[in-house]
């Protein structure tokens, strides 16, 4: 009994130093959701701070079956919801191509290729700042994106607070 108790202490410890270590994941697609097999999609994988000139995604992506591609694809930063806006400016951070895409699946949350990564250089030519909490967007659009139709595009709000090389994410 007298073993068990550090070894017991030792994984408890072992797993919250772990569980510090925060690690997101946020996939968004773009596609007609009542065509079934018609989406591409991006997994982004990221961490609680991001800081200057340093990894702040690695990117998979991926279409499905039926999916019509399109030439270009972009992940962008958006200072405002593009849903509720008539005119938005988006920082490009990431693009792929058509050519790119094609040999890449996804099916369900299976993601075919190798993994890509984005370093977004100065964080501060690319993302809104300000005093305390501020509000950006995750943008995943194309070539023929057409801000009205909500199928052609997808935006995922994120909150974050700047710190002194950097930002950290308070909901992503």
């Amino acid at each position: 009994m007298k073993k068990i108790v550090p070894v017991l202490l030792c994984a408890l410890l072992s797993l919250a130093l772990f569980a510090g270590c925060a690690s997101n994941d946020l996939t968004i697609s773009i596609g007609n959701g009542m065509i079934e097999n018609d989406g591409v999609s991006v997994r982004l994988q990221y961490g609680d701070t991001w800081n200057d000139n340093e990894k702040i995604f690695t990117v998979h992506y991926g279409h499905e079956s039926e999916a019509v591609l399109a030439d270009n694809y972009y992940i962008s930063f958006c200072d405002a919801d593009p849903t509720f806006e008539s005119s938005v400016t988006l920082h490009t951070i990431f693009s792929f191509t058509k050519a790119d895409l094609e040999g890449r699946t996804v099916s369900g949350t299976r993601f075919s290729g190798d993994a890509a990564e984005i370093v977004a250089g100065t964080l501060s030519d690319v993302l809104p700042q300000g005093e305390g909490t501020c509000t950006a967007y995750i943008v995943l659009s194309s070539s023929v994106t057409d801000f009205s139709d909500i199928t052609t595009y997808s935006a995922h709000e994120f909150t974050y607070e700047w710190q002194e090389n950097g930002l950290k994410l308070i909901d992503g």
